[in-house]
This record gives structure tokens, C-alpha cells and sequence, in this order.
């Protein structure tokens, strides 16, 4: 049970990282590159902690082109209610920006554009940076050496009949990018 439970928070503390990691003895986090882009919120019309379609399609349209194919939408869930009625409108006819999972889209995930939409616990609330991240996550390097390490004595705490254990990750990473890509043309 604590073996099992280490390994999940050391999963959720990765995770964390490779998302808010400053790069001080733990890896380099997507928020804290030179190279994150962010989309500010459209002037005048939008209200904060909203969600409105032309975020979506600017950060789509952000997005290395390359990287399309193996990008994903990470949310904080607290977005899902404004993503869930987000429409775009064509003439008389309106269209869900969110296709829902083994629904219309036919897929396990919920999908924007075509790609999957995860929440996660680690994507910021709504309103915030990190809220809603489009990222392709091949185009992060993470490097570890090994496994957990797990280690248990008797020693330590041998007076007060107590166990100790030692879990030991090592694991490092970055942004490919050091700076955001400036198209071409």
C-alpha cells in the first residue's frame, strides 16, 4: 500500500513539474519557459474567468504545425461547463466547439479540433495561465535514471518500534524550445 502510494504522488508530483517545475533540482516546467505562449483574454467583450471561441482558435492557430497531429487540451475540469456550450455559429446553424467521447466524435476523450481534451488535476483554475493548455508533449525532453528507488529500515526508528522508508526518483527535463517559434512567412 505505501509503495503503491508513493508511486502515484510521485506521478502527480512529475506531472506537476513538467507543467510549474522552476528548473532548480527538478525539471524545467512548460509555464516557466521562454518559449510559453499565452492567449489574453479578447478586450471589451470578454469577462473574466470566460471562456470564448476565439481563445480557442487562437491557441489552435499558435500551435507549430508540425506539432498538430500529437497535440492534446489539457483543462483544469472547471472549464468544462463554458467549454460544454461553446458553439460556433455559421449562418443559421450552430456547431459544438467540445465533441463529446464515444459520442459524435467517436472517440475516448472529449475532443476540440479533433484532439483529445484531458482534464487534469494540475492545470490551473479557470481564469488563470495554465487553465487550458494546448501542448505536444513530444516536444519535451525528460530524462530519468531508472525506477523509484525504495528502500525501508528498522534502524532509523528502531527505539520507537517505528519502520522508515526512502523513495528516491531521479529525473530531469525541459522544453525542446527555448524561445516561441516565429513562423516563416
Amino acid at each position: 500500500i505505501i509503495g503503491d502510494g508513493f508511486r502515484d504522488e510521485f506521478a502527480f508530483k512529475l506531472d506537476d513539474s513538467i507543467l510549474r517545475g522552476t528548473g532548480a533540482g527538478q525539471p524545467k516546467g512548460i509555464l516557466n519557459s521562454n518559449a510559453l505562449v499565452t492567449v489574453a483574454k479578447e478586450s471589451g467583450p470578454q469577462t473574466a474567468t470566460t471562456i470564448v471561441l476565439n481563445n480557442i482558435v487562437k491557441m489552435r492557430s499558435r500551435l507549430w504545425s508540425r506539432s498538430r497531429g500529437n497535440s492534446v487540451w489539457f483543462i483544469n475540469q472547471d472549464c468544462e461547463p463554458q467549454l460544454n456550450i461553446l458553439s460556433l455559429t455559421v449562418g443559421n446553424n450552430s456547431y459544438p466547439v467540445l465533441m463529446p467521447a464515444s459520442g459524435v466524435a467517436g472517440a475516448p476523450y472529449d475532443t476540440i479540433f479533433g484532439r483529445p481534451v484531458i482534464p487534469i488535476e494540475q492545470a490551473a483554475t479557470l481564469g488563470t495561465v495554465g487553465d487550458i493548455m494546448l501542448l505536444d508533449l513530444s516536444q519535451y525532453l525528460l530524462c530519468d535514471k531508472g525506477s523509484i528507488q525504495a528502500a525501508q529500515s528498522v534502524h532509523v526508528r528502531f527505539l520507537y518500534d517505528e519502520m522508515a522508508f526512502k523513495f528516491t526518483y531521479r529525473v530531469d527535463g525541459q522544453p525542446v524550445w527555448d524561445l516561441p517559434l516565429t513562423p516563416a512567412q
